[in-house]
């Protein structure tokens, strides 16, 4: 049986491209209406929100900087004014930055790191809060990695660690809104053919991974996407403070 979202609101940082792209649009595909965030390809998030008005659904595209608190107070109250509610939040926005091994990393990449990483996150479920708890329901999705398993190999054990951040953070936030019927879980994906990854990689790394997935192949964003519906769906009700690993079998 296929969820229905029907009369929810969606918010989903960094929904412009890869996978947020692809959650935003699946949830429309389920009847929600989607607030599709981005930091700077807004022609690319204008695109998604023309997608999900196709479909029929209400969209709001707003530009923020989750790690900055001004700009995640300022989305959240445009999304109240418009839709008076947020039944389902999306934590996706992230990105390592750039590579550096521990030695070279200067303080101010490590910080940009945990901003938008850990700190946008935390800001984004702090401030959606308040109007999940008013309805005592709601259901939080955080993306994360299995660098936060495996430790960031290839100059990203500053990803690694805020993505670890992360993952205990859903644990914790979790058991604090158990009692209020609010869940909160993770999707832990591996290596996803996405413009994150394109930025981020090279051939010859692309190829030592598939060389070591079981699956031999990297993932798609709409498997992700579809397991960010599933967690926010009435399907898992029962379901709160995992960590879901999405990752070819690595």
């Amino acid at each position: 049986m296929v969820s229905s979202f029907a009369g929810q609101v969606v918010l989903v940082t960094g929904a412009s491209t890869g996978i947020g792209r692809a959650a935003a649009l699946l949830f429309a595909e389920r009847g929600a209406d989607v607030v599709v965030n981005y930091l700077r390809n807004r022609d690319a998030a204008e695109e998604v929100g023309r997608r999900i008005e196709a479909m029929g659904q209400r969209n709001l595209v707003i530009q923020a900087d989750v790690g900055k608190e001004d700009d995640v107070q300022a989305m959240v109250k445009h999304v109240l004014d418009t839709f008076g509610r947020i039944d389902v939040l999306v934590n996706n926005a992230g990105s390592p930055v750039r590579r550096s091994a521990v030695l070279d990393c200067p303080t101010e990449l490590w910080d940009e790191v945990m901003a938008v990483n850990l700190k946008g996150t935390f800001l984004c479920c702090r401030e959606v809060l308040p109007a999940m708890l008013e309805k005592k329901k709601g259901c939080i999705v955080n993306v994360s990695s299995i660098a936060s398993r495996l430790g960031g190999p290839g100059e990203s054990v500053h990803y690694a660690a805020a993505k670890g951040g992360l993952n205990s953070f859903t644990i914790g936030l979790a058991k604090e809104l158990a009692p209020y019927g609010i869940r909160v879980n993770a999707v832990s994906p591996g290596l996803i053919d996405t413009p994150f990854h394109e930025k981020f990689s090279t051939p010859e790394r692309l190829q030592r991974i598939i060389a070591g997935t079981p699956l031999g192949r990297i993932g798609r964003p709409e498997e992700i996407a579809e397991m960010i519906v599933f967690l926010a769906s009435d399907a898992v009700g029962f379901l709160t403070g995992e960590i879901i690993e999405v990752d070819g079998g690595r």
